[in-house]
């Protein structure tokens, strides 16, 4: 008789575990990215809508097989572009196109801001509004071997005095030392493709 008092009552802690784990679960996949979602439509950053759970993935593979298949089925004269952005990511391109050059989009269950303004970036990245900025955990997880803590990594104050240090690199006077270079090398790159002719012309 205790024995199957034992066994009832190991079997109920094991289905409210069960419930509390398939809550938590719930919780972190489902509520919390659906309250991120408004929050940032009522902050006025648009996207295109994610679906539950790969967020916005299965719009980059339809718009990466079809950018292939339209490219596979032109004629073998293609116009050489500069357009190098809309060939690699052609659902940036296109969502860029319907929601403008800042939106959110979704990777799984995490939002990433995409910013193509620069006057916005450099709007958000004066003085110290940059440094509250924060990293998704995905990001932090997965590049963190390949970043170390650099400052794409860092973040808070960290990323405030890395940003001090590096900024005179890139200052106009210093940028325009480096442009005969890369001018220099760019050409030395493009004189060793095996480019045919007959696609410049």
């Amino acid at each position: 008789m205790e024995l199957l008092w034992f066994f009832k009552d190991v079997g109920l802690a094991l289905a409210i575990l069960l419930l509390l784990g398939v809550l938590k679960v719930v919780y972190r996949l489902w509520i919390l990215p659906n309250m991120a979602y408004h929050k940032l439509k009522r902050n006025g950053l648009s996207g295109p809508s994610p679906s539950f759970p790969l967020g916005n993935i299965d719009d980059m593979v339809k718009s990466k097989t079809k950018k292939t298949h339209v490219d596979s089925s032109s004629s073998l004269f293609k116009i050489i572009s500069h357009d190098i952005h809309s060939k690699v990511f052609p659902y940036f391109a296109q969502w860029q196109k319907s929601h403008g050059k800042v939106f959110t989009y979704w990777l799984g269950t995490e939002p990433f801001l995409y910013i193509a303004d620069p006057e916005f970036l450099k709007r958000m990245s004066l003085g110290v509004l940059g440094k509250s900025w924060g990293k998704p955990s995905v990001f932090r997880n997965d590049r963190k071997p390949m970043f170390g803590n650099g400052l794409v990594m860092v973040e808070g104050d960290d990323w405030v005095r890395h940003r001090h240090v590096i900024t005179p690199a890139f200052s106009p006077a210093n940028l325009k030392a480096m442009g005969s270079l890369m001018i220099e090398t760019t050409n030395e790159m493009l004189d060793r493709l095996d480019v045919p002719d007959r696609l410049w012309q």
